[in-house]
């Protein structure tokens, strides 16, 4: 199934799903459109604060206190106390249409919507009870209702000042706008059309995700499916979504844990998300480590939420998210440089950009939550804001991670496709060879079956027989192990390992041998049976006693021996073919097992330089070892076997 149509698919899915939540209302009340004299206009004109540490005081007694005045959000971190707020609001144009909802009544819009408990006191109506809102509130019962808080007043008809008192277990964040209702009800039209527009990125960016991953599974793909996820259903949770759509089914207070435990499960996954993602880079393993120590603390916080200690537990999340994406950075500060060989990532330039970017976009949501640094107005929106740029950055760089990791996987395959061509044009050049030989021994051997007939005729005593037959065993002898070479290049012909008796072999191949006088053979007692392939090995030997009767001195005596040897922890056996140096002098020992080599003065003999060569192979193909030593005048081959 292609990638394209996945992410239609997918797109049409969340193009449909959104369709149907915006369609889903109307969130608001039942009045109708208006236009109002003064459009959009806050009609709160003072705002100020008072922190009640003692939590016991009522509004008849705050109203006297000592109030600070502020503007904009006002941010006071995690307390444990109650926040009271002073606001004061002016009076509305009116118009020449009395009755309209936009002018007798005006919507108090509060943000964030994941606050526990609001109450309004309205002094001008100090008989009532106060007028409740929150996430521990049913909100189906509010009289304005939309993704935010609000509280409905009746419209001054002067100056008027009203009092909130905020209760939470979270962060003590508050931003109140006083709106004519049609004022209100445009402003949240046009946050539903930004919400969807959050939204339908967020899963378009899970489509690709999940899209790639069916594609090609891998699991740092697999992590940020579950990582976008999460974070999909977090921000659903902060904007409302949760306590829009679920208040049908579930209690108010369930709802509003549900929203914090969302807190908790996010951090963990993003965590989790970018451990996998950065280990692939070989950051410092601390680092690493500690990643995993904050992902671990999710049990903890969750303990700490479900005993009754929600504000320490989401404290800890807080602090979490603030030192994390300086860790992150840091780590992607300190990556190692791809090493050679290992296939194309991308560059560290990059990733501190990505890492440099989401620090300060988090850093600006959770600072101002603890308290630790001013409010500005769009402060509210910054943890919206850092999951889209957040999936943004993340999307570009697993895109661009995986088209690094597509190139690679397609300059490999071009490499496998070159080389499998070059097999086989080797392959056929191998047969061509094969056949040439098989051709070349077949006349040769016909030949030289012909020389010999020839040869028969001639008389017992002659000199010239004795030469010719000497010639043809030579040539004989150069077939031969050509044909053994083809065979051992080819591979094949494989090692049939049965019990040798390594005396018994040897002494066997010195009877066959034409100056058998001239060998001195010696073996130490007790030589247990050695595991290997008497053909193959029958092969090394006759090649290693040919090659000392060939190049000996005049007349001198071969002396081959055979004894344990231990290698280590490792038994074996060494075989010793020793020689005095002939006329052909020492082989050299950089180029004596070198296919085809012969030295200088041995070319003065018959021969094709490939004895040692396929010696030394047929040693490999036992597990063994054949190696050449010089001593003196001596020349010594020495092959070793494993029993």
């Amino acid at each position: 199934m292609p990638l394209s149509f996945l992410l239609r698919l997918f797109a049409s899915l969340a193009r449909s799903c959104l369709l149907a939540l915006l369609a889903a209302g109307p969130l608001h009340g039942q009045a109708q459109m208006q236009q109002p004299a003064d459009p959009g206009r806050d009609l709160i004109s003072a705002r100020a604060w008072f922190e009640d540490t003692s939590n016991k005081l009522e509004f008849g007694q705050v109203s006297a206190m000592t109030w600070t005045p502020y503007e904009g959000p006002l941010r006071n971190g995690f307390t444990p106390s109650t926040t009271w707020l002073r606001l004061k609001i002016e009076a509305p144009v009116q118009d020449a249409r009395p009755g309209a909802d936009w002018q007798t009544r005006l919507v108090l819009r509060i943000q964030p919507g994941h606050l526990d408990e609001i109450a309004l006191f309205d002094p001008r109506y100090p008989e009532q009870a106060p007028q409740m809102a929150g996430d521990q509130q049913d909100w189906r019962l509010g009289a304005y209702r939309s993704f935010n808080q609000n509280l409905v007043i009746a419209a001054p008809t002067e100056a008027i000042e009203v009092f909130l008192r905020l209760r939470t277990q979270t962060h003590h964040g508050i931003h109140v706008e006083a709106l004519h209702w049609d004022d209100a009800m445009a402003r949240d039209r046009q946050q539903q059309l930004i919400i969807g527009a959050v939204i339908a990125f967020l899963l378009m960016v899970l489509a690709w995700a999940v899209a790639g991953w069916i594609e090609k599974p891998e699991r740092v793909i697999g992590a940020f499916i579950i990582h976008q996820l999460i974070s999909v259903l977090f921000a659903m949770s902060l904007l409302g979504f949760f306590r829009v759509y679920l208040s049908d089914w579930l209690p108010a207070s369930f709802v509003s844990f549900m929203s914090s435990f969302m807190f908790a499960v996010t951090t963990t996954a993003v965590l989790w998300f970018h451990w996998h993602f950065l280990r692939e880079f070989r950051p410092p393993a601390l680092g690493l480590r500690l990643l995993q120590v904050l992902a671990m603390m999710t049990p903890l916080t969750l303990l700490l939420m479900l005993t009754g200690f929600m504000r320490p537990a989401l404290q800890i999340i807080t602090l979490i998210c603030t030192f994390s994406p300086a860790l992150l950075l840091l780590l992607a500060c300190f990556i190692q440089k791809p090493a050679p060989g290992d296939p194309p990532k991308l560059t560290r330039l990059r990733l501190v950009v990505v890492y440099g970017v989401m620090c300060l976009i988090l850093a600006s949501a959770t600072l101002p939550a603890l308290g630790w640094l001013p409010s500005p107005p769009w402060a509210m929106y910054s943890a919206i804001g850092y999951g889209v740029v957040s999936a943004t950055m993340l999307f570009s760089a697993l895109r661009a991670r995986t088209m690094l990791t597509l190139n690679e996987h397609r300059h490999q395959e071009a490499q496998l496709l070159l080389a499998e061509k070059m097999l086989i044009v080797e392959q056929d050049k191998r047969r061509e060879q094969d056949q040439f030989m098989t051709m070349l021994t077949h006349e040769l051997t016909n030949a030289l079956a012909t020389a010999q007939l020839a040869l028969g005729g001639l008389p017992t005593e002659s000199s010239m027989r004795a030469r010719g037959y000497r010639a043809i065993d030579s040539m004989r002898d150069i077939i031969r192990r050509c044909s053994q070479s083809s065979a051992l290049e080819a591979e094949a012909s494989a090692p049939q390992i049965s019990a040798v008796n390594v005396p018994a072999l040897l002494e066997s191949i010195c009877e066959q041998m034409p100056d058998r006088a001239h060998i001195h053979l010696s073996a130490q007692a007790g030589i247990p049976l050695c595991p290997s392939d008497p053909k193959l090995l029958g092969i090394i030997l006759g090649n290693l006693l040919d090659n000392a009767l060939k190049y000996r001195a005049t007349d001198s005596t071969i002396d081959v021996s055979v004894q344990s040897d231990m290698r280590g922890e490792v038994a074996g056996l060494r075989l010793s073919v020793s020689n005095d140096a002939g006329p052909a002098g020492k082989p050299d020992p950089g180029k004596v097992f070198r296919k085809y080599w012969r030295g200088l003065e041995a070319t003065r003999y018959a021969g094709s330089g490939l004895g040692l060569y396929l010696s030394a192979r047929i040693a490999d193909h036992l597990k063994g070892e054949l190696y050449y030593r010089s001593a003196d005048a001596k020349v010594r081959f020495e092959l070793w076997l494993p029993l």
